[in-house]
């Protein structure tokens, strides 16, 4: 039976979209509001934008209400603030507002005057269903669980907003400030990145003055379209989404290295022989200033020169603005002398004199003699494709078996993944740091090399950043065991707070129980995720030849495909060659490294051959990874043994 509260509740949503129907009309108008075709094209991209924050109601305008004990008026929570025909008569209070704060928070225990928080479920504009949770002690709740059932749905290709089911620990977390920097520990499935999301929402809302733009930084491309719509259904503009290897403007990595040279060229000693080749690339080389004017020879003596040289270097480093000060403090010099040798006869004025020594390039060619220009790009690739400059800068920091991984023949040359850190260090190094935003969130962290830190690091204004990620599943190619190492990179270290998120939303208990064990293995130190769901079919485990694997690794992709739900293959990188040649997958059943799935969530998912999977320094925590991302199936296809790790209980097929 429906909820008999259900046709009032349809009456006041429907109301709420009237107004908020108006509330749009009243946008669309306003670039037809002046003459002025400046001030037209402008109201008109304002409006553009403001409209774009009308488009999520359509998925769900108000998601619940909240009755109070010491206010007769009820409070409907929403995605986003809506008035009535008087701006003050409030409808829906959007999510991140202050007065919105109990419907997340309130229990029996600490009820924040609320006697009842009642949940909708919603298809577009309709109502399809009530949830009542009474808070006066009672404990009684009418209706069915819309947690369990948001969680139970078939996943998407992308990822949804979660603002209408948003839990208590993780709005606690959502709504910290910007500092100080935040750590949010997180096991699969506890909902981290939906966190990292929301919270840049939320802080944008409440500290929009103060930190005018967000960063959002994720492992990889596939990652970012994965969550790159959470945001602006959430009516947020102002946010940037970046996947690490994009954070450098004008530049596409095409080739992966080897693992040792991702490992290497994620050492923070790179920064180190940067800098070195920077210097030797760049050092000054001082020299007498001297041109006439009116007759006499007006100078910068070389020590004085040298002196100019030295001071912007200290104060601004190799930066295009050091050298922009250098040029600078060498005009002023040069017209002070100008000044004193002529006296009365000086009558030029700066600007002219200036125009005079830079006529037919007289000065550009001096001041390129004496401080250089190197272009960071060039240096980077100079490093990696000749071997006497890397061995000059690199003399006494790496070995001659670690200059030569770092080798490039010139010809074909590409840049890696790897690379972009080194590209954005010499930038930031020799022309100028990146923009900064006012807060970075930055998912996935524990797989980022220091030199990839520092990157982040650069673009944070004031450090301030939150971190998500779980040291259990760190299989990045520099491996970090404690969130402290990679704070360290990120200058955060003694003032980051670390919290825990422990729920486990999207595994189910009986699947986690595989992965569990292996835990104690990898990550003894990270307390287990306690899984939310259970009832949830038991993972199979199918043994078979070996000559068999990839032909029932078909057959059980295959079945589930016809299964409602996204299915994904996860398995070791050394079977994706036999398995590719496969129409099945050529046809879209997905095939990913568990270093690729990570951060994702599907349906179902079949893992092959743990036992390679778990080959190699990271092997436990990638299996850890593939394990762990399927919300209702799990198939495990293996012809070898199961490693030892998973424990003696799994069961065998």
């Amino acid at each position: 039976m429906s909820h008999p509260d259900l046709p009032a509740e349809q009456a006041y949503v429907d109301h709420a979209y009237e107004c908020l129907d108006r509330m749009r009309a009243v946008v669309e108008r306003a670039a037809g509001a002046t003459d002025s075709e400046i001030a037209a094209l402008a109201l008109e991209a304002w409006a553009a934008r403001r409209l774009k924050t009308f488009e999520d109601a359509e998925r769900g305008l108000c998601f619940g209400r909240l009755d109070f004990e010491t206010t007769p008026r009820p409070l409907y929570v929403g995605r986003r603030w809506v008035h009535g025909d008087d701006v003050d008569a409030l409808l829906v209070v959007n999510w991140q507002a202050p007065a919105a704060r109990p419907f997340y928070v309130a229990t029996p225990e600490s009820p924040h005057d609320v006697t009842l928080r009642r949940r909708f479920r919603t298809e577009g504009r309709r109502l399809l269903d009530l949830s009542d949770e009474k808070l006066d002690g009672s404990g009684s709740v009418v209706g069915g669980d819309f947690l369990l059932d948001e969680l139970e749905r078939s996943r998407e290709p992308r990822m949804r907003d979660i603002v209408a089911t948003i839990q208590t620990d993780q709005y606690r977390l959502i709504t910290r400030g910007p500092e100080p920097p935040l750590v949010v520990q997180g096991g699969p499935g506890t909902g981290k990145t939906a966190v990292g999301l929301h919270r840049a929402s939320y802080l944008l809302y409440t500290h929009r003055e103060e930190l005018r733009r967000v960063l959002v930084v994720g492992p990889n491309p596939t990652f970012m379209e994965y969550v790159s719509h959470v945001l602006p259904t959430l009516g947020e503009e102002s946010v940037e989404q970046r996947a690490v290897g994009e954070l450098v403007d004008g530049v596409e990595a095409t080739i992966v290295d080897p693992p040792d040279v991702e490992r290497l060229k994620g050492d923070v000693r790179l920064a180190e022989v940067l800098s070195r080749a920077g210097g030797l690339r760049s050092a000054a080389r001082p020299e007498e200033l001297v041109a006439r004017m009116e007759g006499e020879y007006v100078r910068v003596r070389e020590p004085d020169v040298r002196e100019l040289a030295e001071r912007a270097r200290e104060e601004l480093g190799l930066t295009a603005h050091a050298r922009e000060r250098f040029r600078m403090d060498v005009l002023r010099r040069f017209y002070e002398d100008y000044g004193a040798r002529l006296g009365g006869l000086a009558w030029r004025d700066f600007a002219e004199v200036e125009r005079s020594l830079n006529a037919k390039g007289f000065l550009p060619r001096w001041l390129g003699r004496v401080w250089p220009v190197t272009a960071p790009d060039a240096l980077v690739r100079s490093l990696l494709t000749t071997p006497a400059r890397l061995a000059e800068a690199a003399e006494e920091i790496l070995d001659d078996g670690e200059q030569r991984l770092l080798r490039r023949p010139r010809s074909g040359f590409a840049w890696g993944d790897h690379d972009i850190p080194l590209l954005d260090e010499a930038r930031a190094l020799l022309a100028e740091p990146p923009r900064s935003f006012g807060h970075v969130i930055v998912d996935e962290a524990q797989d980022l090399t220091p030199m990839q830190l520092r990157m982040v690091a650069r673009r944070a204004r004031g450090g301030s950043v939150t971190i998500l990620g779980d040291i259990a599943q760190a299989t990045g190619p520099v491996v970090h065991d404690r969130w402290d190492d990679v704070l360290a990179h990120l200058d955060a270290a003694g003032t980051a707070e670390v919290a825990e998120l422990r729920h486990a939303y999207r595994v189910p208990s009986e699947i986690m129980e595989l992965a569990l064990p292996l835990l104690d293995v990898v990550a003894p130190d990270v307390a287990p995720p306690i899984a939310f769901r259970t009832g949830a079919a038991g993972p199979r485990i199918e043994r078979v030849d070996e000559d068999d694997l990839v032909t029932a690794a078909l057959r059980e992709a295959l079945a589930l495909a016809a299964e409602e739900g996204l299915l994904a293959v996860i398995l070791p990188d050394s079977l994706v060659p036999d398995l590719t040649g496969h129409s099945a997958y050529d046809d879209g059943i997905p095939l990913l490294s568990p270093r690729g799935a990570k951060g994702l969530e599907f349906d179902h998912v079949v893992v092959v051959e743990p036992a390679l999977i778990a080959e190699g320094e990271t092997g436990l925590r990638e299996l850890y990874v593939a394990l762990t991302r399927p919300t209702k199936t799990l198939v495990v296809v293996h012809a070898r043994p199961l490693p030892a790790e998973l424990g003696t209980t799994v069961p065998l097929g």
